[in-house]
């Protein structure tokens, strides 16, 4: 893939401090860094004298008191792209603090690591608009990372707050545990593309710019990425995930590679979707093992 920092916009990424992204933007960072949320959440405020705040981020103490205090609490809304736990627990605190209420999509609460106290009275709908002020937030349904993501377009900018639809400088995490497909994901991709978007504003990392080429930067890879898992699983004839992502993903190591596992079985789930591979279950004894092979 094309290195995704050709587009980077360098912005300060500062712990509890409000950093102006543009006349409408702010962002605070959570201190949640990790291997698999990059430097933290991305917090973003937009308003300008009352507020939204996308992606409140982790229920932090110090991070929801930052955020209080960069809005003097006078928040309208409360946004979340989706329900995992770096991204919404933050709402519920912020709700209670300042009246505001919650938008975003009603979570599955019967699956593991996802955050059950950001319920929306009702899911928001493709195409609504949340007007405040001085600014109006477009919803855009994104499945792909999990069913229900959705990213918010500031139309007064072009800047749409991704989620974690797009990363900055990685590629995002499709979690078939939580309803994400491959598929659905490209498809989201090319949604996005020649809407006009100025500016990608992930939850992760810096904003990104030439949104349209990230976008396709983004397909590409995950293409190439195909290829290659149809390369090897012809040459295998067959194998579990275990097998073949080694051969799939020689160059990472350590913890990443439990990521590698989830992210094949994502591309390996698109390949039956589209006839192009099988998957059966074999069993040994009390062990049973899921093989994924060429569709004759």
């Amino acid at each position: 893939m094309a290195d995704l920092h050709t587009t980077l916009i360098e912005t300060e990424l500062s712990y509890g401090k409000p950093v102006r992204l543009s006349p409408l933007v702010r962002r605070i960072t959570a201190n949640n860094p990790s291997l698999f949320t990059g430097p933290g959440t991305n917090t973003y405020i937009v308003g300008r004298e009352r507020f939204a705040v996308v992606d409140p981020g982790p229920n932090e103490p110090q991070h929801v008191q930052a955020i209080l205090d960069a809005t003097g609490g006078r928040i309208d809304y409360v946004l979340a792209t989706h329900n995992h736990e770096d991204h919404s627990p933050a709402g519920r605190p912020l709700v209670e603090a300042t009246g505001a209420a919650l938008i975003g999509l009603q979570p599955d609460t019967a699956l593991e690591w996802i955050d059950t106290t950001f319920t929306p009275l009702q899911s928001v709908a493709e195409g609504e608009r949340i007007a405040g002020d001085g600014y109006t937030l477009e919803a855009i349904y994104t499945p792909g990372h999990l069913r229900d993501h959705v990213c918010f377009l500031l139309e007064e900018e072009g800047m749409l707050f991704a989620g974690d639809h797009i990363m900055q400088g990685a590629t995002v995490i499709i979690v078939p545990q939580h309803g994400g497909t491959m598929w659905e994901y490209l498809d989201s991709l090319q949604k996005l593309q020649n809407r006009g978007l100025q500016t990608l504003a992930p939850a992760h990392g810096h904003l990104l710019s030439q949104p349209d080429q990230v976008l396709q930067e983004l397909y590409d890879h995950r293409m190439s990425r195909e290829h290659k898992i149809l390369e090897v699983l012809r040459e295998q004839r067959r194998g579990t995930i275990e097998q073949l992502a080694p051969l799939v993903y020689p160059e990472v190591e350590g913890d990443l590679i439990r990521a590698t596992h989830v992210i094949l079985g994502a591309h390996l789930q698109k390949l039956v979707h589209d006839g192009v591979a099988t998957r059966h279950h074999k069993k040994h004894w009390i062990v049973e093992e899921e093989i994924w092979e060429v569709a004759e």
